[in-house]
């Protein structure tokens, strides 16, 4: 069982950064990329010198012309990179689940990426690259989701084809190579070469309670595979550890006898049963090989439940979903200072999400924010969020003044059913200061300056979960303005840890 196989995992950035894909540079340092979904920026970029430490350096999506779509919704977008190193350039294929996939490349990662390279006849998701010695370079990835031309759909597993990745042009027939031991959505698949075998590593199980990663070799990068015994390699199914649905895992350093290895998992609470909804977040290990296959056979991870400020909890990124409303938002280069050019819209998604946040990076945690001038807001609402989805989400709320006041008020969002948790009023004339105070099991809200707070009420955080909200991301902690007028907040301020509240 796997209770008896379990080790502890670095995580090396907190708050949603699922998908992890990582490589080798030619001076042995390394990049790691995540998914982004609906936000944007997108597409993550991370350095490490040693595979254990980590720091952003940017966004390989930040302009529009690499993110169209014509709707976005929540948990569409940008799905599982793959990011490769050959001959002087990186490639980042990834795949835009309103759009197609595409390759971005760049020569310097710290100078910014490429326009897409859109990849034309090559269904599904979760594409990967193999540059092989002989100069042939292939695509990889799992079954279309579409029928073809017959109506028929292509039978789930791990599909195979050339690739000239200059053009995009997908060069041979796609060849299904895999399928998996379960037959359980087999996904995020990449292709390593070691002492002249070919292994073939994938996710599956499903990205939650079941995620495993699985391992398989050939003679050739087409097959026949043959299956590694100790599969799954890494799993925490099935266990009470507070890292759970581990799998999605890619390597570099394959060649050598050591081999660094990233993955993502969810922290979950001791609720029973366990609760988790920061999303899932990378963490890497490394591991030996034994008669040719890595050694790691059903093996189990764990971590703490809150970091100890080693694994960028306090970094704030700021991110809006969808492009059309980053043009709203105005943040200086502290971060502690917003403006809100507010919309005439709620949190649906027919007009996008009118937000900016930063990710939640510790279930311990406090989020702040001072609507400077309440007059500001001509009509509707501002406040701030914490949210999960459209139809998932928790906000501190301040109404358009009446008679000289403000109502304030913090309400629970859930699948449309509307719960107001507390409120008070507080004069138009003066600065609006609002809280809200993460823990391991949900979150409390308040307004007023510290030490003259008004309470607000509490919310349990299970609302927000995955296993009630869904999806594929985690919390987004921001401000927002819907109505009419330009709304300052200023004194943004997020901080983990357990005194983070007493400041």
């Amino acid at each position: 069982m796997t209770l008896f196989n379990v080790t502890e995992a670095k995580r090396v950035a907190s708050g949603f950064y699922p998908d992890p894909t990582i490589c080798e540079t030619p001076q042995g340092t390394y990049y790691m990329v995540n998914s982004s979904f609906e936000f944007f920026p997108g597409l993550p970029v991370f350095e490490s010198a040693d595979g254990e430490h980590w720091q952003r350096v940017g966004d390989a999506m930040d302009r529009e012309i690499q993110f169209p779509y014509e709707s976005m919704d929540n948990s569409q977008g940008i799905y599982a990179p793959t990011l490769r190193y050959h001959d002087g350039r990186y490639y980042l294929i990834v795949t835009n689940v309103n759009k197609g996939n595409m390759i971005l490349t760049t020569d310097d990662p710290h100078n910014g990426w490429s326009d897409p390279i859109w990849v034309e006849g090559w269904p599904g998701i979760d594409p990967s690259l193999f540059f092989d010695d002989d100069g042939s370079v292939y695509i990889c990835g799992n079954e279309g989701g579409e029928p073809d031309d017959n109506g028929e759909r292509e039978e789930p597993g791990i599909y195979l084809s050339r690739i000239d990745v200059s053009t995009g042009t997908v060069l041979t027939k796609r060849q299904r190579i895999c399928g998996g031991i379960t037959g359980s959505n087999p996904e995020g698949p990449h292709m390593y070469k070691r002492d002249g075998t070919y292994y073939l590593m994938w996710a599956e199980g499903g990205t939650e309670s079941g995620h495993m990663e699985n391992i398989a070799r050939a003679s050739s990068p087409t097959g026949p595979y043959e299956m590694y015994p100790g599969n799954p390699l890494i799993t925490n199914r099935s266990t009470h550890l507070t890292l759970q649905a581990v799998g999605h895992c890619d390597c570099a350093h394959f060649e050598a006898d050591r081999t660094l290895m990233v993955f993502h998992g969810t922290r979950n609470n001791d609720e029973y049963p366990a609760q988790g909804w920061l999303g899932r977040e990378p963490y890497a290990v490394w591991f030996t090989w034994k008669d040719g296959w890595p050694d790691l056979a059903d093996q189990s991870y764990n971590c703490p439940l809150n970091g100890c400020g080693d694994a960028l909890e306090q970094q704030v990124a700021w991110i809006t979903p969808g492009i059309d409303e980053a043009r709203r938002f105005a943040v200086d280069d502290a971060g502690s200072h917003i403006r809100v050019t507010a919309a005439q819209q709620d949190f649906g998604l027919a007009a996008g999400a009118p937000l900016i946040g930063t990710r939640q990076t510790d279930f311990c945690c406090t989020f702040t924010a001072t609507i400077s001038d309440p007059t500001q807001l001509v009509s509707g609402t501002a406040g701030i969020v914490v949210y999960a989805n459209a139809n998932h989400y928790m906000a501190v709320t301040m109404h358009a003044a009446e008679a000289g006041t403000v109502m304030i008020d913090a309400t629970v969002h859930n699948a449309g059913l509307v719960s107001q948790v507390g409120g008070t009023q507080m004069p138009a004339d003066k600065p609006v200061r609002l809280t809200v105070q993460g823990d391991d099991y949900g979150y409390t809200f308040a307004v007023g300056d510290s030490g003259e707070e008004t309470p607000l009420g509490k919310a349990v955080g299970k609302v927000l979960s995955f296993t009630n909200a869904g999806g594929f991301t985690g919390i987004l902690l921001g401000v927002y303005a819907h109505g009419s007028g330009t709304v300052d907040f200023s004194g943004v301020r997020y901080q983990t840890g357990s005194d983070a509240a007493s400041e």
